[in-house]
């Protein structure tokens, strides 16, 4: 019984999370991989936040977009990461186009295009 409280708990609370996130979102867009993943959030305020792991390392970008058609440019508080910072929406993608490496990102909302 205690066991299935606490699943219960955790699925509500994890369901909460993804709801403030949608509600504030206007791109959530990601990529899974085997040992990492890529998270990428854009609110209405024009911030991100990016959130690159790939084991055993994990780094945390912030900045700012501006969007021009179906090209976001993205203004980082600091260092630029290796997949730039320039990327268009293409369907469901996000594709970073003008980094040392190439980044493409599932989109699964996407307030921005529509």
């Amino acid at each position: 019984m205690k066991q299935t409280v606490i699943l219960i708990l955790i699925i509500f609370m994890t369901s909460s999370c993804k709801r403030d996130l949608v509600k504030n979102g206007i791109l959530m867009a990601e990529r899974e991989a085997p040992i990492g993943f890529n998270h990428l959030r854009v609110f209405k305020d024009s911030t991100f936040e990016f959130e690159y792991t790939n084991f055993p390392n994990s780094k945390f970008y912030k900045g700012t977009i501006n969007i021009e058609n179906d090209t976001i440019f993205f203004n980082y508080n600091g260092k630029i990461p290796q997949f730039g910072n320039k990327a268009i929406i293409h369907k469901n993608h996000l594709i970073y186009t003008n980094g040392e490496s190439r980044e493409t990102l599932d989109i699964w909302l996407d307030s921005i295009s529509k």
